[in-house]
């Protein structure tokens, strides 16, 4: 993150802590109407929107050597695999046999020379091409083999990032991260140290944005959260792509002695003292401490059910065991999702009341409004019903 960046966060930081009012001009934010978050018809719009969405799945560390592949079956209805080349080159596939759809490979993770199909051994290169059908008189001349390599699925890389995206004319990558992608320098080579997973009887967007807002910190989380950051402080970006920037400064914050370390070195005195929290649109959140990430993901299984997802990452540790750093970091966030996850059923079962007139959101909360409002965008606003349409007030950048 450049050093006027870092400025500007501080100047706003200052400047939050300094009001005693909404800022002049913000717009009233209008309810979010409830059946956003169990319509089963708005919820297959989300899905089919967010097939067009660049989705992290992973490191290339998890894909070390040619041959090394992991299986991904978290969003959008398919299996794919993301498996590294002889050419060293990391790409995504539907796991599909294009004969009759069984898949190439069962196992989650692992290597192998070349990818076979489960039923009938149909055999394909790392780069999908196939070269073995066995019983192959059988099809005839009018089977074209050209046509019969595993469907390539896209895939790009930032920063040592895997990420995959079901459409195929997509824009990049780079483009879809816009500032992001230049900011957010301390993912340089992050690698997953653990990961814990939990399922929640709850809409995908009911547990993210109970996780982009810090409001509810010194009620949910007295003796966590609480007790290293000031949600007064927080400071948010919006990007008309739908991703979002939120900054909350740690306890007892300095503005003083924040500007001295900045001052020395921009990126570390910023995340010395204060916890920058990206959301990579659509459900990815990055919140960071003084060294890594905790990259969790909120996968929408159905319109109310949600795999949430989070893992700690590090900077690469080669050949060593991990640093214990890392565990211990992600049995804090462990603790810290398991006081969030107590809230996020019971209030999916409360937006079906009849005394519920919609989420209402304020200032500090605009992040919730941003989110649902890029959804819309995403979907295209002709196509979601009115009754449930937000309207677009926010200004974004």
């Amino acid at each position: 993150m450049d050093p006027g960046t870092v400025a500007q966060i501080l100047d706003q930081i200052d400047g939050e802590f300094a009001r005693n009012d909404v800022p002049a001009g913000f717009p009233v934010l209008p309810r979010i109407p409830a059946a956003r978050y169990y319509d089963e018809d708005f919820f297959n719009l989300e899905i089919e929107a967010l097939r067009r969405c660049w989705v992290s799945v992973g490191t290339v560390h998890d894909v070390p050597d040619a041959g090394s592949y992991k299986v991904v079956d978290r969003f959008g209805g398919a299996s794919v695999i993301v498996v590294r080349g002889n050419d060293d080159q990391i790409r995504a596939f539907y796991n599909s046999c294009q004969h009759r759809g069984a898949p190439v490979v069962r196992d989650g993770s692992g290597k192998v020379a070349k990818l076979r199909c489960q039923m009938h051994s149909w055999t394909y290169g790392l780069d999908g091409t196939i070269f073995n059908v066995p019983g192959r008189r059988d099809f005839g001349e009018s089977l074209d083999l050209r046509d019969c390599r595993l469907r390539p699925v896209r895939c790009e890389l930032w920063r040592g990032f895997i990420f995959i995206n079901f459409d195929p004319d997509a824009v990049a990558l780079v483009e879809w991260l816009g500032p992001i992608g230049r900011d957010m320098t301390w993912a340089d080579g992050l690698r997953t140290v653990t990961t814990s997973t939990v399922e929640l009887a709850c809409n995908w967007k009911v547990a993210l944005e109970s996780n982009i807002e810090v409001y509810h910190i010194t009620t949910l989380h007295p003796t966590t959260v609480a007790t290293s950051l000031d949600y007064r402080g927080t400071t948010h970006e919006l990007y008309a792509t739908g991703h979002s920037r939120m900054v909350v400064p740690r306890l007892h914050y300095d503005s003083h002695v924040a500007r001295a370390d900045v001052a020395v070195d921009a990126q570390r005195g910023l995340l010395a003292h204060a916890n920058v929290s990206y959301l990579l649109f659509p459900f990815h959140l990055t919140p960071s401490g003084p060294v890594g990430i905790t990259l969790q993901t909120f996968w929408p299984l159905t319109a109310e059910r949600t795999l949430l997802e989070w893992s700690t990452m590090l900077p690469d540790w080669g050949n060593d065991e991990p640093p214990e750093l890392g565990a211990d970091r992600n049995a804090y966030f462990d603790k810290v999702m398991e006081e969030d996850c107590a809230t996020m059923e019971p209030v999916q079962r409360a937006l079906r009341s009849a005394g519920f007139p919609g989420m209402l959101t304020s200032y500090h909360e605009r992040r919730i409004y941003h989110h649902e409002a890029s959804i819309d965008r995403l979907i295209g606003p002709d196509r979601v019903p009115e009754h449930l349409r937000i309207p677009q007030v926010l200004e974004t950048r």
